[in-house]
């Protein structure tokens, strides 16, 4: 009997490693590749497996599978059904059924594209339901499939008899406050290992040699302003606030609020949520923290702790997130920032160049009390 496992164990359980397919911002759906798969224990008899996405089922060949999706703008997402087939062919055998998944190229829309994976049929749990980095994750060594459609630990996954179809459909969908323009490449992999004379637990060989890019997400191609907040009355406190300026797309989180010895705020913790609560928290990049003339500048992992000035209160913050470039006519390019750039400088220093650009489409704060505690989501 299959035993049900929680999302939580299957994240912990399986180890990240690569994978194939295509998930690109056009879109045909491609065909799949299947493998047949014989272990090293299994000397007779044969597994078929066939894969259909929608325009008839095709036989396995070796190498990666391209799975196209259409273009997506902020907000908008879709669906994808994907069948794996067990022919009832002479001489086939009841087989085990794998799946790995991976990236074919850098991408930053980990944080920001959720999917969800499930029996088209609506029976069983989700094999998966998270965002495209823990999809990596989950699925880069190689993820048993059960015919219930439930997430399984290897060893407690059914034995598909010939002639059975395992129907998935995977759905996506791109967080409202994305930035950013890019095409996604997944890969992705299927496998079918004979039941007879192997354990259950056994992974294909082929899922031993790592598949895709092992690089996946940048470390940061573009680091736009987003949003300026300013603090009122020299009051900040732990919560979510509405820019002053800049998107209204977005939120910045103040948390671990420090004071001087008057009660004004000097640090804190500055983070970026998309306003309608929809995905995970943004990649802050750079944090401008400005206290009277002087700008405090904090960059990458400096913005994971508490920032502030040298003691005096602070005015007001800016911060930028990590996106993707753009596709323009001439080649790629970072988004502009949304606000002007509060002459740059590095910690406690003012002044610097800074590539500020583009008086923004500021909102007022209107979330917010008149001390500045307040903060709309």
């Amino acid at each position: 009997m299959s035993r049900r496992i929680s999302r939580r164990e299957l994240l912990a359980g399986i180890t990240a490693a690569g994978a194939a397919g295509t998930l690109s911002g056009v879109g045909t759906a491609a065909l799949l590749v299947d493998r047949e798969t014989l272990a090293a224990s299994a000397t007779s008899g044969r597994v078929d497996l066939q894969i259909d996405t929608g325009d008839g089922p095709v036989d396995a060949m070796s190498g990666p599978i391209e799975l196209d999706l259409p273009a997506l703008e902020a907000g908008a997402g879709g669906s994808t059904t994907l069948s794996l087939l067990v022919p009832d062919t002479s001489g086939s055998n009841p087989a085990y059924l794998w799946l790995r998944a991976g990236c074919g190229l850098e991408t930053t829309l980990g944080p920001h594209l959720r999917l969800s994976v499930s029996r088209t049929d609506g029976t069983g749990g989700h094999l998966f339901e998270g965002t495209l980095t823990e999809f990596f994750a989950v699925f880069a060594a190689g993820v048993p499939l059960d015919s219930s459609g439930d997430a399984v630990a290897a060893g407690h996954q059914d034995c598909v008899q010939p002639g059975s179809t395992l129907e998935l459909l995977i759905e996506y969908e791109l967080s409202p406050a994305y930035v950013g323009d890019e095409t996604l490449s997944i890969l992705l992999e299927a496998a079918a290992v004979q039941c007879r004379h192997v354990s259950p637990t056994t992974r294909p060989p082929e899922f031993g040699a790592g598949l895709g890019r092992s690089d996946c997400v940048p470390d940061c191609p573009c680091c736009p302003l987003v949003g300026k907040y300013e603090v009122v009355n020299d009051t900040l406190g732990s919560g979510n606030y509405r820019f002053t300026e800049g998107s209204s797309a977005y939120r910045l989180t103040v948390s671990n609020v420090e004071t001087n010895d008057d009660g004004e705020p000097v640090a804190a913790e500055f983070g970026v949520i998309p306003a309608d609560g929809t995905s995970d928290p943004l990649d802050v990049c750079v944090v401008h923290v400005k206290s009277a003339t002087d700008v405090f500048t904090y960059r990458d992992e400096e913005t994971d702790s508490a920032v502030g000035t040298t003691g005096k209160s602070i005015s007001h913050v800016t911060v930028g997130v990590c996106t993707a470039e753009l596709f323009v006519d001439d080649g790629r390019r970072c988004p502009e920032d949304l606000i002007s750039d509060p002459s740059l400088g590095t910690p406690g220093n003012s002044g610097g160049g800074g590539n500020g650009n583009n008086n923004g489409n500021g909102n007022s704060n209107d979330d917010g009390n008149n001390n500045g505690n307040g903060g709309g989501q």
